[in-house]
């Protein structure tokens, strides 16, 4: 995360804004405070923020850039999207109660990972006469509710009606700081027509928020040496990690440390890049035989960093657990060992372990040395095997597959990708083949598993990283749960241009594995076809991105993967966004 209107500390002058109404203060300071974008699906609680943008002009306000989205979880995943390429907080408003009810999945997406949203809804008029602004449709009366941020208060860290006479500055600058605070995540704000519409005198705000964001960025050094201690004892040590890489700076952070206490590092279910995939310590992405042999593990930043109903894992090894939210409060249940919790960022608390790990292991040097050794033949060993298993021949000269596989297509990928383009993977490219090298590279989907996430995020993230190539890889299921049509247009009507690769299997595999492993012996696993997990007939997905004016290519044969790839790329460098409709084996 990165401070956000936050440059001057202290007192300074005024910022005086024009403002006539409350939706013209609301955005005026939305603006002031660093907020570009606002991602809308607008309705008839609107008229106040559409009349705000059509008076601009004339008022001179400056206000954040619209941009029109006509479905909610596309709104609030590109505003996610955003977030992940520049550090900075975006908003995303709806259509009240349905607009929520809409935007509740891309919400918890964003909840579970801690990405700040300035997140808003209208409300149904409160009024039924008396004002511009009462009901004046009949859905008015059926879109009224109690309680309609009750829908989302799990979803958001701080929640919000707007009121007659609200503070305007007070009100975003803490919202904002709330967000971005740690853990953070979204925040929400019910707009009533009425309120939106009143009368604003001329705001004089402080031209930077006074209220900063509390961050996780303290060491306690005690603890810090503690684990240094118990790190430098260890035998057979390992990092487990799935977002730690989320602050561009922990990546550099992890691989001093991994590489100083030759300490493995399996990034489980990884949704950053939290370490280069050529690093000695890099181990996979996965589990093997010997988990249960580790004596001490420090977890990153991760949620759930292992399965204990599947996983043999160490039960008598220490686990020291590093995060700005440790415990992960918000998770009812979560057993995991913390036999000793760090509450710092990783970017922060791992140079501090560092430099107390140099100090603790000065008389472990000899078997450190050995094991770092070991383990970097190793994990080389093994990252080539794997590739060769997956590829179905040797990585460095692979052949051309017979059937189309995840892994070629991914290959390919990664063969033909610029060096520093942005993969927004939702279920889609196989990494173990790929190589990422660079902090920000890749992007996974949340542990709270909303689909749809990954192509509107990919858009986010584009319009955040204008210059770099930003590809979406993702399943079809996931490409139907996205809106396609609404997300195409989008990137059609504002000059979005990336690449998305639909690896379409037909198959809704997901549910087909998960069957598997609860009736491995059952019906299902023996039927023809299982039940409620085929996708044919497939549409063309190629067509759809041609409907929205992009390029749109449909490829089976493997040995066309490549050019297909050239093509697709050569259309998104010249700004035309392309898509690749890949008929992958089930």
């Amino acid at each position: 995360m990165r401070d956000q209107n936050h440059d001057n500390l202290g007192v300074q002058d005024k910022l005086d804004l024009p403002v006539e109404t409350t939706a013209e203060a609301l955005l005026a300071v939305m603006k002031a405070r660093g907020i570009d974008y606002l991602f809308a699906n607008p309705g008839t609680d609107f008229p106040a923020i559409i009349e705000a943008y059509a008076r601009a002009p004339q008022s001179g306000l400056s206000l954040p850039q619209p941009i029109l989205v006509p479905h909610e979880n596309a709104a609030v995943s590109m505003a996610h999207g955003y977030y992940l390429g520049s550090g900075r907080m975006q908003a995303a408003m709806v259509h009240v109660s349905v607009g929520l009810a809409n935007s509740l999945c891309a919400l918890l997406n964003a909840a579970r990972e801690n990405v700040p949203i300035f997140f808003g809804a209208g409300r149904t008029p409160i009024t039924e006469s008396g004002s511009a602004s009462s009901r004046d449709v009949s859905i008015h009366w059926g879109q009224e509710m109690y309680d309609q941020a009750g829908m989302l208060r799990e979803a958001v860290v701080w929640d919000y009606e707007l009121r007659p006479g609200t503070a305007m500055d007070t009100m975003v600058d803490r919202a904002m700081a709330l967000a971005t605070s740690d853990p953070g995540g979204p925040i929400y704000l019910g707009m009533p027509r009425e309120t939106l519409a009143e009368p604003a005198p001329t705001l004089a705000i402080s031209p930077h928020s006074r209220i900063s964001p509390a961050r996780a960025t303290g060491i306690d050094h005690s603890q810090i040496e503690q684990a240094a201690q118990i790190l430098a004892a260890a035998k057979n040590p390992l990092i487990i990690t799935s977002r730690s890489g989320r602050d561009p700076d922990a990546v550099a952070a992890l691989a001093d440390f991994a590489s100083l206490a030759a300490c493995p590092v399996i990034e489980y279910r990884a949704n950053y890049l939290n370490l280069p995939s050529d690093h000695p310590m890099q181990a996979g992405f996965d589990f093997t035989a010997d988990f249960a042999d580790h004596d001490v593990i420090l977890v990153l930043d991760t949620p759930a960093p292992w399965l204990p109903a599947r996983h043999d894992w160490p039960h008598k090894a220490l686990v020291i657990q590093m995060g700005s939210d440790p415990l992960a409060q918000d998770i009812p249940i979560r057993g995991f060992s913390a036999d000793l919790c760090l509450l710092c960022r990783p970017a922060f608390g791992l140079p501090a372990l560092s430099q107390a790990f140099a100090k603790a292991a000065q008389g472990q040097q000899k078997a450190i040395d050995a094991r770092r050794e070991k383990r970097s033949l190793a994990h080389e060993k093994a990252r080539h095997e794997l590739k060769a298993r997956l590829l179905g021949s040797d990585p460095q000269k692979p052949e051309i597959p017979a059937r189309m596989t995840p892994a070629w297509v991914s290959h390919c990928l990664d063969r033909l990708k610029p060096e520093d383009a942005i993969i927004v993977n939702e279920i889609g490219c196989i990494r173990p083949v790929m190589r990422f090298t660079r902090p920000g590279s890749f992007y996974g989907p949340s542990n709270a598993g909303g689909l749809g996430w990954g192509l509107p995020a990919s858009l986010g993230l584009k319009l955040a990283q204008p210059d770099r190539m930003v590809i979406c890889t993702l399943g079809d299921g996931s490409h139907m749960f996205a809106n396609p049509v609404a997300c195409h247009q989008v990137a059609a009507a504002h000059k979005i241009a990336t690449l998305t690769i639909v690896f379409n299997n037909r198959r809704w595999n997901a549910v087909k594995t998960a069957t598997a492993s609860v009736y491995p012996d059952g019906h299902a696993m023996r039927a023809n076809l299982m039940p409620m997990t085929a996708l044919d007939p497939s549409p063309a997905f190629h067509e759809i991105a041609k409907a929205c004016g992009g390029y749109g290519e449909e490829v089976s044969d493997p040995a066309a993967m490549m050019g297909a790839l050239s093509r697709a790329l050569e259309k998104v460098a010249a700004g035309v966004p392309a898509l690749l409709n890949v008929i992958t084996e089930h």
